[in-house]
């Protein structure tokens, strides 16, 4: 899977709309388009593509997106 791909999955997880949903003001439940979005941001890109291009945004949706939503993914299995 290439990192187009995993922003694109990522964004489709139940999961990750309830991780993307504590960081929505005024909290709201997050689909799949508004948790595109959120990783459009915050990776700083127009469009999921642009992640193959720009080293910098990979690294933003390493470090920003994917680790600590893993982090609380893991969490939450923990606790279930």
């Amino acid at each position: 899977m290439n990192i187009v791909q995993l922003a694109g999955m990522l964004a489709r997880r139940a999961d990750f709309c309830a991780w993307v949903a504590q960081y929505s003001v005024p909290p709201r439940d997050v689909n799949a388009d508004a948790a595109a979005q959120f990783i459009r941001d915050t990776c700083g890109v127009q469009s999921r593509s642009e992640l193959a291009t720009n080293p910098e945004a990979a690294h933003r949706l390493e470090t920003l997106v994917r680790r600590p939503f893993v982090a609380w993914r893991d969490q939450q299995e923990m606790h279930a």
